[in-house]
């Protein structure tokens, strides 16, 4: 399960644990908003300590956590790349030696500046940083176009072992044409993650659209892919988990769950 953002949603001490006593889940990612939508580790630089706390929780549990540099409006990864360099360099001086601590380099670039060609710039920026300290680590990089541009990718990797590329899907937008244009990636030995998905349209909204989910799901398992659904949180919107005042804590009845949350958590336990 992906968080939302962690300083609007933030996980607490139980949030974890009950994800892994009750789901069965194996991975959580640390949603931190770069600067979105009133949400600004660069403005705010005590938000990281939301991360820090859900990395600890899963080392705890003994999970694993995606560290995640979200960026979302601020579309172009290198904008903010100085800050991004020394956060993690930051996470991996803290956590570099814990295997399960998997680094998300760049949520869903977009807009200008931000083709393949400038966040494989980026990215041949951020991991030598963070390989420094972490020289093991495994890192998921975003593709352009919101994390839907994995061929672009295919025909030009990054020179670096143990990467990852983000693909995000959305199963009331993205259907056959973008399992296609994966497909490809994958014929390529492209290194696949899907960091997130949901089950609604790509804004988190409207209905759930459970035939391209089950789809995908399949797809998923088909290959071998791992992911993190969009999101354990009680924001109030069609791809949160849990209702609108539900607590954040756990343990949750299925009542405290929305529709999107009882399918996903059916779709892990049965994992």
């Amino acid at each position: 399960m992906s968080s939302h953002d962690l300083k609007q949603f933030p996980f607490t001490a139980n949030t974890v644990s009950n994800l892994v006593k009750d789901w069965h889940v194996s991975v959580v990612r640390a949603a931190m908003y770069t600067d979105s939508y009133g949400s600004s580790c660069i403005r705010e630089p005590k938000v990281k300590q939301s991360v820090k706390f859900m990395v600890e929780e899963a080392i705890r549990n003994d999970i694993y956590v995606i560290v995640d540099w979200h960026i979302l409006v601020d579309g172009n990864p290198n904008l903010h790349r100085e800050e991004a360099k020394a956060f993690f360099q930051e996470m991996a001086g803290t956590y570099g030696a814990a295997p399960n601590v998997l680094y998300e380099i760049c949520n869903e670039p977009n807009g200008p500046g931000a083709a393949w060609r400038d966040i494989k710039t980026y990215a041949q920026f951020i991991i030598p940083a963070l390989r420094a300290i972490a020289p093991d680590s495994v890192v998921i990089v975003g593709t352009e176009n919101w994390c839907q541009g994995l061929r672009a990718a295919a025909a030009s990797p990054l020179d670096f072992p143990n990467v990852l590329y983000a693909l995000h899907v959305y199963a009331g937008t993205h259907r056959d044409p973008l399992r296609h244009e994966a497909d490809f990636a994958l014929a390529r030995h492209l290194p696949v993650f899907v960091s997130e998905w949901g089950l609604t349209d790509y804004t988190g909204r409207g209905a759930l659209d459970l035939d391209e989910a089950n789809k995908w799901v399949a797809w998923m398992h088909d290959h071998g892919i791992s992911w993190a659904n969009w999101s354990l949180s009680n924001a109030d919107e069609g791809s949160a988990a849990l209702k609108p005042g539900a607590g954040m804590d756990g343990p949750w009845r299925d009542s405290d769950l929305t529709p999107s949350g009882q399918w996903v958590k059916s779709k892990i336990r049965a994992d």
